[in-house]
């Protein structure tokens, strides 16, 4: 079954100049990692992909996740965590979960269920009461990801998700997500500009170079050399 579909992507979208005829799926319940060593680029394709920046004229998209006419329906399905953090620091973890779970409409006994579970699912209820500026970066993120996880949404964007962690804080976080695609199901899209990242988790991958849709496929075909300018990919870590 597919949960996302999209035809010539971006083929107009001047912002990203790209003329790859790549079409790509992403099929229910897999990881599907966005390879891009261009920060811009990634940030362009999440933002196309969470319909927070629209495409020119001649863009074909077809999917029941994304139907322009129905914003709300498709951004309720949907759980977002960008690179930049929408945490307040002065809140507990469970505080500022039960703000989001408030934000995203939740009553009183969802909330009261959903928040305990979410707390852990996600492996931070060690820490569910401290305050969030004590927090280490790998649990950070961990609660960054239970925040968009909220709603449990059909799919999970994500922008970076790893990034500024150590080794062991990496492991962590796709550990954590593998288990969330395994045992919930949810669909997970990230951009990255890591390729050891994207063969640790995902199903697939498409590459983006320079504005380009080059190639899409499993990870262990990634595994030759790839160059952009005679770098390696993932010399840009800009967003």
């Amino acid at each position: 079954m597919t949960a996302f579909t999209v035809e010539d992507l971006i083929l107009h979208l001047e912002r990203l100049q790209a003329r790859g005829p790549i079409p790509f799926d992403v099929k229910s319940g897999e990881i599907f990692g966005i390879l891009c060593p261009s920060g811009q680029d990634r940030q362009t394709l999440l933002s196309l992909l969470m319909t927070v920046l629209f495409p020119v004229p001649g863009f074909a998209e077809r999917s029941p996740l994304a139907v322009l006419g129905g914003l709300g329906d498709v951004r309720r399905s949907m759980g977002i965590a960008l690179r930049e953090s929408v945490l307040d620091p002065a809140l507990t973890g469970r505080e500022n979960l039960d703000f989001q779970a408030r934000m995203n409409g939740l009553g009183d006994d969802l909330r009261r269920r959903r928040i305990p579970e979410i707390i852990d699912l996600f492996g931070i209820s060690g820490d569910a009461d401290a305050a969030v500026e004590t927090y280490s970066p790998a649990m950070l993120q961990h609660l960054e990801l239970a925040r968009a996880y909220l709603t449990h949404p059909s799919v999970l964007f994500l922008a970076e998700p790893t990034a500024g962690l150590d080794d062991a804080g990496r492991r962590e976080t796709w550990d954590l997500l593998r288990r969330l695609n395994r045992e919930r199901k949810t669909t997970i899209i990230f951009t990255t500009h890591d390729l050891e990242e994207a063969e640790a988790i995902c199903t697939r991958v498409a590459v983006v170079d320079r504005g380009e849709v080059v190639a899409l496929d499993e990870p262990e075909t990634f595994r030759t050399v790839m160059a952009v300018d005679d770098a390696p990919l993932g010399y840009d870590d800009t967003a």
